[in-house]
C-alpha cells in the first residue's frame, strides 16, 4: 500500500480508523480503591458452601418426594384392581414402606433425626418444617394408609398408629390426611359401592365422614391449607348422604328406612314411652359406637396442642411487630442522623428476638419458618448492616445541611458471621443485604444534594459490591432471587445522580466542596447560592 499512497496519507487513514473504535466502558468507581478504609469490600464465600448444601438437600427432598408418590401410585393401583395391597405383603407394600422409612429418618431431608428410645416414651414431640414438599407427600401416605385401615375395620386410625419411633409425623399431616384427606376418598368409594347396590358400605362411610365432620368443627382453624381443606369434608359427606338418599328411593333392599312412629300422636303413652326408652338406649350404644369409629381421646388431645401452639403463634406475630417496628424505626432516625437512637433502637430489638421470639420458636419448631419471625430477622438485619455502614469513623465528620447533618459513612459491611448468635440463615441475611441497597441509593440522593461526589461514589461502590457479590453465588434462594432486579435499579439510579453531577460541573455552577465543609459544626447553617 505504501507504494500508493503518501506517507502523510496513509498517518490520516490511520487515524481515521482509530476514531472508528469506541472507547472502553466508563468506571464510575475511578478514586475509590477496594483497599481504602472507607470503601465497601464484601465476600460471601462463608455462604457459598451453606447455601450450596441447603439448595443440595432441597434437590435430595424433591427427588425422595417424587419416589413417594410413584409408590403410593403404584399402591393404589394395586388395591383398586383387587385389594392385595392391604395385607402389607405384597412387593408394592414393601417397597412404599422402605422409602416411607428413608424418608421420615433422613435427617439430611426432614431436618429431624430419628427420634431416641426416651423420646418415643414422650407423649408428643415437635417437629420442625420439612424439607420441600415432603409434608404433602407424607400426608398423602397417611391418607393412603388411613384407607387401608378402614377397609380393614371400618374405622379411623388414630394418630398413635404412626407414633413410633420409625414414624414421626406432626398435627396438620394427620388431619389433612386421615382426617380431610380420608372423607374425599370415603366419597369416591361410596359412589363405587353404590353402583353395586352395596348400602352398608356407604352407610360405614357415611358414620366415619360424619364424626369426622364433628371432631372438625371443634377446632379453631386459622387460614391456611387446614382451613382450605377442612370444606371439603362438608361436601363429602353431603355426597354421602345424597348417594343414601337415591339409593332409598330406587327401592335398594338394604336401604335404610326412617321410623317416624313415636311423632304420631295416635299411638298409646305405654308404646310411646317404650320408643323414648329405646331411643335412650340407641343413643347410648351410639355414643359407644362414636368412641370405637374415631379415636375421640387423641383427637381432644390433638386439639389441644393445636389450640396450644396457636396461642404461642400469635404471641410471635405480636412480639414480632416490635421488634420490626423498631428496626424500622432505627433505619428512619439513621437518615435523620441520629445515631444514638438508632442504637437504642437496634438494641431493643435484638433482645426482643433473643428474649422474647427465640423461646416461642424453640418451643414450636414449625413457626420458625413462619413469614412473621423470617420478616422480623431480614429487617433487624438490614437496620444493623445500614447502622455499622453508616458510623462514621470520626464523628467530627459530617456535612450540615440546614439544621440536620449528614454523616461521612464508614462503608463497613458486616458479614454473615456477626449475626451468628441470632441463628440467621442465608436467605434472611442476603434478603437483608438486598433490603440495604434501597437505604445507601436514599442515603445518595442525600449526598447528591449537597454535590458530595465522592458520597455518591461509596454509595455505588457498596451496591457495586454487593450485586457483584450476590451474582457470584452458585446458588440463591428463591426469595433473594425476586430481589435482584430490585437491586440493580439502585446501582442504574446512583450512576445517573453521578451524570448529573457532571452535569452541573460542566455547566460550570457554584456547588458545595465536599472536602471544605465537612467537620462544620452541626447547627451552622450552609448558604445555598441562587444560580445552584
Amino acid at each position: 500500500i505504501s507504494r500508493f499512497f503518501s506517507t502523510p496519507l496513509l498517518a490520516m487513514l490511520s487515524d481515521n480508523s482509530d476514531k472508528m473504535i469506541p472507547s472502553p466502558p466508563f468506571c464510575h468507581l475511578n478514586g475509590i480503591s477496594s483497599n481504602d478504609g472507607n470503601s465497601a469490600a464484601l465476600s460471601l464465600a462463608s455462604l457459598e458452601g451453606l447455601i450450596v448444601k441447603m439448595e443440595d438437600r432441597r434437590q435430595a427432598a424433591y427427588d425422595l418426594s417424587r419416589q413417594v408418590n410413584k409408590a403410593l401410585i403404584t399402591c393404589r393401583v394395586a388395591l383398586g384392581e383387587g385389594g392385595s395391597v392391604i395385607s402389607g405383603e405384597s412387593d408394592h407394600e414393601k417397597e412404599l414402606q422402605r422409602i416411607m422409612h428413608l424418608v421420615l429418618n433422613n435427617e439430611e431431608t426432614t431436618g429431624t433425626a430419628s427420634a431416641t428410645p426416651e423420646e418415643s416414651d414422650k407423649e408428643h414431640k415437635e417437629l420442625p418444617p420439612r424439607e420441600a414438599n415432603l409434608s404433602y407427600r407424607i400426608e398423602d401416605y397417611i391418607r393412603y394408609r388411613s384407607f387401608c385401615h378402614f377397609l380393614q375395620t371400618g374405622r379411623l386410625i388414630g394418630p398413635s398408629a404412626f407414633a413410633s419411633s420409625d414414624f414421626q409425623i406432626n398435627d396438620e399431616e394427620y388431619l389433612a390426611g386421615a382426617c380431610i384427606g380420608l372423607s374425599r376418598d370415603l366419597e369416591r368409594y361410596a359412589l363405587g359401592r353404590a353402583t353395586a347396590r352395596d348400602v352398608h358400605s356407604v352407610q360405614l362411610a357415611r358414620n366415619v365422614v360424619s364424626r369426622i365432620l364433628e371432631q372438625l368443627m371443634q377446632f379453631d382453624f386459622r387460614n391456611g391449607p387446614l382451613r382450605r381443606k377442612y370444606d371439603g369434608t362438608k361436601y363429602a359427606l353431603k355426597t354421602l348422604e345424597t348417594i343414601l338418599y337415591e339409593l332409598s328411593v330406587t327401592s335398594s333392599t338394604d336401604a335404610v328406612h326412617t321410623n317416624n312412629d313415636d311423632t304420631d300422636p295416635t299411638l298409646p303413652d305405654a308404646k310411646r314411652m317404650k320408643i323414648d326408652a329405646d331411643e335412650k338406649k340407641t343413643a347410648v350404644v351410639k355414643s359407644e359406637e362414636d368412641k370405637s369409629i374415631i379415636p375421640v381421646d387423641e383427637m381432644l388431645a390433638l386439639q389441644k396442642r393445636m389450640e396450644q401452639r396457636d396461642e404461642s403463634r400469635e404471641a410471635l406475630i405480636k412480639r414480632c411487630r416490635d421488634a420490626q417496628k423498631d428496626s424500622k424505626n432505627a433505619i428512619f432516625a439513621i437518615h435523620r442522623g441520629n445515631m444514638d437512637q438508632a442504637e437504642k433502637l437496634l438494641k431493643r430489638a435484638e433482645d426482643c428476638i433473643t428474649n422474647d421470639l427465640m423461646p416461642i420458636v424453640k418451643k414450636v419448631p414449625s413457626l420458625r419458618s413462619s413469614g412473621c419471625f423470617a420478616g422480623v430477622l431480614e429487617e433487624y438485619v438490614e437496620g444493623k448492616l445500614f447502622y455499622q455502614w453508616m458510623l462514621p469513623t470520626n464523628s467530627k465528620e459530617e456535612i450540615s445541611i440546614g439544621k440536620g447533618a449528614i454523616v461521612v459513612p464508614s462503608g463497613v459491611l458486616l458479614s454473615p458471621q456477626d449475626f451468628a448468635h441470632l441463628q440467621v440463615d442465608p436467605g434472611e441475611y442476603l434478603g437483608g443485604l438486598c433490603d440495604l441497597t434501597g437505604e445507601v441509593g436514599r442515603f445518595a440522593v442525600q449526598c447528591g444534594t449537597v454535590r458530595d461526589k465522592a458520597g455518591v461514589q461509596l454509595c455505588l461502590h457498596t451496591n457495586v459490591s454487593i450485586r457483584n457479590a450476590i451474582e457470584g453465588l452458585t446458588r440463591v434462594p428463591s426469595p433473594v432471587g425476586k430481589k435482584m432486579s430490585t437491586l440493580r435499579f439502585s446501582v442504574e439510579k446512583i450512576e445517573r445522580i453521578l451524570y448529573e453531577l457532571s452535569l452541573v460541573e460542566a455547566t460550570g455552577r457554584k456547588h458545595f466542596k465536599a472536602d471544605s465543609i465537612r467537620g462544620m459544626d452541626r447547627d451552622e447553617n450552609v448558604k445555598i447560592d441562587d444560580d445552584m
